[in-house]
């Protein structure tokens, strides 16, 4: 093993065993998308000895090219013996459907995917492969566009998402070094020519501003921006548990919050204690909506309401401030006619045979709005209702079932949108989540003979 071998390998251990990331023969999962970095990152926990398996989400972007790095993905794993989750979808299509930017919406998507197989595979922790570098540039990212002190604490080691914990264990690992690594090992790897569009703003930052930095004012800037997030996560750490006690303290028993006992509170500490109040409802409220929701319990008057985010409203009591019920969701479930056309919810379901295939690959025709399933498998009775307590189905592309409401959160969908989602069920089982995943057990396979396409307005 080579010196280079050994300090990489040893650092990586330093950092697992610094942040308590991983018990010594715990299963993680490895979100591997080709490149250097999480490759790196495979061989080395897989020769540290830990239980690895591995999951990769193919964006369908860069003209075919993103199917060649699921494919060299798979030959990987496979050279390896290591399990593989796979997961697939338009994403550039669905981002614009979807009204949101390209990076935004991969990253939520791609985060869900994994933690979706996570928990399919019995698995509670996910390791990515971002590195030193990338923490540096985010800080710096989020510095420019403007952030607040939690922003400045860059990419944390581990970040905790329900059950499950997000660990980045070459955090401590240059890019430098890491491609040092893979080179001296002779290890292949898939180059992102997307890496290099100075179109997006992390690039710019990677390419152009950093080196600018470097250059002009401070060559060990990255150095810098580390320290600065290191110490801001701790302070962050401190002032996070400061809040919460603070928040303890105003709250009533109903879970309404005491005006009077927030208003004795620290300028600080209201900010924060809101800010995890509505994390709480389910809304991740930004810098302006968090401020009003501030001034409504300190200057508001009686009966006044802010918005807290996505719809989530914040009402004044004379003595109190609470969340304010969404309204009664509509329940019932409805027949759809097979085929025809039959509005639920105010939308309609368009539900016809198919004797033969689409023209185009089913992973591009389908949707958020259009799926296409085995019509065998979907013979039973099909209605739409909207999600009850305790549902759960199986999203193509993992076994076992997931709890739908550990889905949506791990999609990141608010609090409103969970309670609108429609549901379409072949025999009362959930075949697919209207707009997101369908149930693999009635999807479309080499042996269907007949599809069945349904189209939602």
């Amino acid at each position: 093993m080579s010196h280079k071998h050994a300090t990489l390998q040893a650092t990586v251990l330093a950092t697992i065993q610094r942040h308590s990331m991983l018990e010594p023969h715990e299963r993680v999962l490895v979100a591997v998308s080709g490149g250097p970095d999480s490759v790196c990152l495979l061989h080395v926990l897989h020769d540290l000895g830990y239980a690895v398996e591995v999951a990769h989400f193919d964006h369908q972007t860069r003209c075919g090219a993103s199917g060649e790095d699921a494919a060299f993905v798979r030959e990987l794993a496979c050279s390896l013996d290591i399990p593989l989750h796979e997961g697939s979808e338009p994403v550039e299509r669905n981002a614009q459907a979807a009204g949101e930017s390209f990076e935004v919406y991969a990253r939520r998507t791609r985060y869900a995917f994994l933690a979706r197989t996570a928990a399919a595979a019995g698995l509670r922790a996910v390791a990515t492969g971002h590195h030193a570098d990338d923490a540096a540039e985010t800080v710096l990212l989020r510095l420019v566009r403007g952030t607040t002190p939690k922003g400045l604490a860059g990419i944390p080691p581990v970040r905790t998402d329900g059950a499950l914990r997000v660990l980045r264990p070459l955090i401590a690992c240059s890019r430098e070094e890491i491609l040092a690594h893979v080179h001296a090992h002779e290890f292949p790897y898939r180059t992102d020519a997307t890496n290099a569009d100075l179109g997006v703003p992390r690039n710019r930052v990677r390419l152009e501003l950093v080196p600018l930095l470097e250059r002009h004012y401070n060559p060990n800037v990255r150095d810098a921006l580390l320290r600065l997030a290191e110490v801001q996560r701790d302070e962050d750490a401190l002032l996070d548990s400061l809040a919460r006690a603070f928040l303890t303290g105003c709250r009533n028993d109903d879970g309404s919050l005491s005006r009077a006992a927030f208003q004795a509170g620290d300028l600080a500490l209201q900010r924060r204690a809101l800010a995890l109040f509505a994390y709480e409802a389910g809304v991740v409220g930004d810098f302006e909506a968090v401020e009003a929701a501030r001034r409504l319990l300190i200057d508001g008057a009686t009966g006044q309401a802010c918005d807290l985010g996505e719809g989530v409203l914040l009402r004044n009591g004379r003595d109190i401030a609470a969340i304010e019920d969404l309204p009664p969701r509509e329940t019932g479930e409805s027949a759809l006619t097979v085929p025809g056309e039959t509005f639920v919810f105010g939308r309609g379901y368009r539900v016809q045979l198919l004797e033969t295939c689409p023209p185009e690959d089913l992973r591009r025709y389908c949707t958020p709005r259009r799926q296409v399933f085995d019509a065998e498998k979907m013979g039973a009775p099909l209605t739409v209702r909207r999600r009850q307590d305790g549902d759960r189905f199986s999203p193509l592309g993992m076994r076992g079932t997931v709890k739908l409401k550990d889905y949506f959160i791990a999609r990141g969908m608010s609090r409103g949108d969970r309670v609108r989602q429609d549901l379409l069920l072949c025999d009362g089982k959930i075949a697919w989540v209207v707009g997101h995943a369908i149930d693999g057990r009635y999807a479309v396979t080499q042996r269907t003979t007949h599809l069945l396409q349904v189209d939602v307005d």
